[in-house]
C-alpha cells in the first residue's frame, strides 16, 4: 500500500467468473484467463493508470475536454488516486493471466446519470495496455462486469461514449446496449466538437 493512502480505500477484495479465451495473435491457440480483480492500491498499480490515461492513443476517447483553445490536460498522480479511492465507485482491474492491461469502474450515484435511481450503475470502462485493445476481450468484459452489476443488485447501467468513439459503440451495441439520448458538442477532440451519447441496458427485469 502507498504510504499516506488509507488500507481502507481500497474496495471490497474481488476475484470471480474466470473466463477462458483463444489467443490467435501469434498463430497459437494460447489458453487464457480473463478476470476482473479488485487489486490493493500501491504505487506502481498508481503509475499504470497514469500512464494509461495518458496515453494520447486513448485519452480523446476517455477525458472530456471543454476547450478548443488548448491541449487536453495531463491526468496527475492525485487525480488518478482521487477516482481510485472515490467511495461511490468499485474499481476492478481487467486481468489476462493475474497481469493488469485496462479498468472498469461501477459507480454509483453518478451525477451524469439520466437515471439515478440506486438502482442503475454508471459504466466506466477501457483497456490501457496497447497490445490488448482490438483483440476481441472487451465483449468478455463486459460480459464479466454485467455479472458483478447483477451481484450488486443493479438493475440498469447506464454509461456515455464519445461520439467518434466508434469501436465502443459497437461493442455496446453488441453487448446489448441502446441509445436513450445526446448531448451534443460535449467534448472537444481532433479538432471538432463532438456529441456524447448516452445508452443503457436493462440488466433486471423487475424494475420497480
Amino acid at each position: 500500500m502507498r504510504k499516506g493512502l488509507r488500507p481502507d480505500l481500497a474496495v471490497q477484495s474481488f476475484s470471480h467468473g474466470i473466463k477462458h479465451l483463444i489467443d490467435k495473435t501469434e498463430g497459437a491457440k494460447q489458453r487464457m484467463n480473463l478476470q476482473l480483480k479488485n487489486l490493493p492500491l500501491n504505487e506502481e498499480l498508481i503509475q499504470t493508470v497514469l500512464r494509461w490515461e495518458n496515453d494520447p492513443a486513448i485519452s480523446p476517447f476517455i477525458t472530456p475536454h471543454y476547450d478548443e483553445e488548448s491541449e487536453l490536460p495531463l491526468v496527475t498522480v492525485e487525480g488518478v488516486r482521487e477516482s481510485l479511492s472515490n467511495p461511490d465507485k468499485r474499481n476492478y482491474f481487467i486481468c489476462v493471466d493475474d497481469k493488469p492491461v485496462g479498468v472498469a469502474s461501477i459507480i454509483r450515484n453518478f451525477p451524469a446519470l439520466l437515471k439515478n435511481d440506486g438502482k442503475t450503475a454508471w459504466l466506466g470502462i477501457y483497456i490501457g495496455e496497447p497490445d490488448w485493445r482490438s483483440k476481441g476481450i472487451g465483449k468478455t468484459v463486459m460480459a464479466l462486469y454485467e455479472e458483478e452489476c447483477r451481484s450488486l443488485g443493479y438493475q440498469r447501467i447506464e454509461l456515455g461514449v464519445f461520439s467518434h468513439n466508434a469501436g465502443a459503440i459497437r461493442l455496446y451495441e453488441r453487448s446489448g446496449f441502446t441509445q436513450i439520448g445526446v448531448i451534443p458538442h460535449f467534448t472537444y477532440s481532433q479538432g471538432q466538437w463532438r456529441d456524447d451519447i448516452r445508452m443503457e441496458k436493462i440488466i433486471l427485469t423487475n424494475l420497480g
